[in-house]
């Protein structure tokens, strides 16, 4: 059987691990940005690839070991690190959780803040969460939406980080069902300077999205999946802002904060 994929690629909180310095007194994990930090006791860190084969208890008890970190090759700021992580499956048995994103890596992120049981993300700093680079929330992260941080004009960037995860899984109702397909092509872009539209000509504009989900739709990304007829059905509050009822001016005067194209 595989290492259990999905538990990385989705959301993993993570809470104070064992780590290979089990004599220093209570270490404490935490993030800042994606690096891992950890509080060893005597006002020392460790911090990014300082931790590389350092393992890790989740609080599913679930222990990962770090064995590599990078900075990602897509962020000219170096401020976003991959890591490369095993988690262990039986005696002595160790395997990358993380399936290959679109690019190929096999790595992840942490992300500090945690999505609550409604299925919406607190910034939280206490918290945070695990995604492979082939999950939404690496995806969002390592496209400029960044939760811990502003846009250059000072917009907080937590909501359109929230919305652009809802706009990858193709969440139209923010109920945390999605109706796309690994692998499928979309064009994102916002208004504050992060992601400008690539103009591609054979990607229509699709729907503006707010932290709660799409906020009109002119077209589904994949119509044998959810076709207008049915969205409308699943999620009643969409039903006047559909088809040729949206485009990206109606996004904006009902709240968008990221838009999407899509063939």
């Amino acid at each position: 059987m595989r290492a259990p994929a999905l538990r990385l690629a989705t959301l993993l909180a993570l809470v104070v691990g064992s780590t290979a310095f089990a004599d220093e007194p209570s270490p404490a994990l935490g993030v800042d940005g994606t690096a891992f930090i950890l509080q060893i006791g005597d006002g020392h860190a460790l911090r990014g690839a300082e931790l590389v084969g350092a393992e890790l208890t989740l609080d599913d008890d679930t222990t990962i070991r770090i064995d590599g970190v990078r900075t990602d090759p897509l962020d000219a700021s170096g401020e976003v690190l991959l890591h490369r992580l095993s988690v262990r499956v039986g005696d002595g048995v160790w395997e990358n959780p993380c399936e290959a994103a679109p690019d190929g890596t096999r790595e992840a992120l942490p992300i500090p803040g945690q999505w609550d049981a409604g299925g919406r993300y607190r910034a939280d700093p206490a918290r945070f969460a695990i995604s492979c680079t082939g999950g939404a929330q690496a995806k969002c992260v390592r496209s400029g939406y960044r939760p811990w941080k502003q846009a250059a004009d000072g917009t907080a960037l937590a909501p359109l980080y929230e919305a652009c995860v809802r706009m990858i899984r193709a969440d139209y109702c923010g109920d945390g069902t999605p109706a796309t397909r690994d692998g499928t092509l979309i064009d994102i872009y916002d208004r504050h300077g992060i992601q400008a539209s690539a103009n591609d000509p054979g990607l229509q504009f699709e729907a503006g999205w707010s932290p709660e989900g799409a906020v009109c739709v002119a077209h589904t990304r994949i119509a044998d999946e959810l076709d207008l007829g049915a969205l409308a059905q699943r999620c009643p509050r969409l039903r006047d802002a559909l088809g040729t009822r949206c485009d990206e001016a109606r996004a904006v005067s009902l709240g968008a904060l990221v838009f999407n194209g899509s063939r």
